[in-house]
């Protein structure tokens, strides 16, 4: 039996492969191994690592990488001692395959640490464009990894072009999507419902399911490290005009997330009866149907571009994180300017839902990516050659 390791590191990340890791425990050829890092062990970021252990999942190991504090420097050394963590793990646990997820440096660690070590790594979502250091983090995995699974035909074009042997680059689709499509269709009072008993747990909660929501979600852009506050302000400060209610999910762990967090607590504060309300985290099928009956979704998170067009969700999609990262008619691009995010959300509002867009796949790349890893040959594949 094949042994599959896998890292995930976020809530982000887990979405991007919760479908693959369902398609490897039913395998009847493969092994699960999942190593749980990051982010996911980490209580200011939800303990999502709960989430994890209550859909079944065994844990093989758990990996406390990230140091204190939200600077480049600070993000580069939890990367540091991420890969010393994963090499003692690999060692033990000796897979057959890697598989390193997406464009992020606990991700990254990943793969340095299972390439060094001469065991097949196998890349999901490469051959992407966007901003940020994700997107120098995504080449560099590319070039590291044996075995790719890019979600659509475009990003496998730019993995060939980048050298990759066209035998191992398989357009699968995003994982995401399959975990997207399957979801419950919950309506907004069902959902507030299971807020204010699961997640809120507050007496005074007003939200009120009748109304329409703005869906929010503001990243810090790593390679704007130190604007942050200006960013995430604008942003608020342009939802300010029109009175919808706000669902605002917590940053990521990226460098740059203080920012955001202190400009988030500043709005709050300066707006004590704006309808704002603000979530750590939330269960994916709340996520997806928070997201589903928004009128706009406005930010720089990727499931704006990834998951909103399944849906036609009107997206105002803001400054650089997201960048050249392909899209549906539905997203709308606005620059760091309330007026300017004003207008594009004005814009959303008045052209409604768009027709929905399948621009990552199907829902069925879990399966296909299992089927890959129980029968690709792997006896020759450690020695890469630049196919140009």
């Amino acid at each position: 039996m094949r042994k599959i390791c896998v890292v995930t590191a976020n809530r982000a990340d887990y979405s991007r492969v919760k479908s693959v890791l369902q398609a490897i425990q039913l395998h009847p050829n493969l092994e699960l191994q999942l190593v749980v890092a990051g982010s996911h062990l980490v209580d200011h970021y939800g303990m999502t690592v709960r989430e994890i252990e209550k859909d079944g999942f065994p844990i093989s190991a758990k990996v406390h990488m990230e140091f204190y504090g939200n600077e480049p420097t600070v993000m580069a050394k939890s990367t540091g001692l991420a890969i010393i963590e994963f090499a003692t793990i690999f060692n033990n646990l000796k897979p057959d395959i890697v598989v390193a997820l997406v464009d992020r440096y606990e991700n990254f660690a990943s793969a340095v640490a299972s390439a060094m070590m001469n065991i097949p790594t196998a890349h999901t979502q490469g051959g992407e464009a966007t901003g940020t250091i994700d997107e120098s983090l995504r080449h560099a995995m590319t070039k590291l990894a044996h075995i790719h699974f890019p979600s659509t035909e475009n990003a496998k074009e730019r993995i060939i072009k980048m050298g990759e042997d066209p035998r191992y680059v398989f357009n699968v689709g995003c994982p995401a999507t399959d975990i997207l499509l399957s979801a419950p269709k919950w309506g907004m009072e069902e959902v507030t419902r299971y807020l204010r008993e699961k997640i809120i747990k507050e007496h005074n909660w007003d939200f009120n399911h009748s109304k329409p929501h703005f869906l929010v979600i503001h990243h810090p852009v790593t390679t704007e490290f130190g604007s942050g506050i200006h960013q995430v302000q604008e942003t608020l400060k342009a939802l300010l005009k029109f009175n919808h209610q706000i669902f605002m999910l917590w940053p990521n762990i990226d460098a740059g997330t203080d920012d955001i967090s202190r400009g988030i607590r500043i709005f709050k504060i300066e707006n004590p009866d704006f309808p704002f309300y603000i979530l750590k985290h939330m269960p994916h099928e709340i996520f997806v149907n928070i997201l589903r009956h928004s009128v706009c979704m406005v930010g720089n998170s990727s499931g704006g571009i990834r998951e909103s067009c399944y849906f036609g969700v009107p997206v105002v999609n803001i400054g650089t994180r997201q960048q050249n990262r392909e899209r549906g008619e539905n997203v709308l691009d606005a620059g760091y300017n309330a007026e300017e995010i004003a207008e594009a959300v004005e814009r959303q509002l008045n052209h409604g839902k768009y027709e929905p867009e399948f621009v990552y796949g199907d829902g069925s790349a879990g399966k296909k990516i299992a089927e890959i890893l129980a029968n690709i040959d792997i006896r020759n594949i450690i020695q890469k050659k630049i196919q140009y």
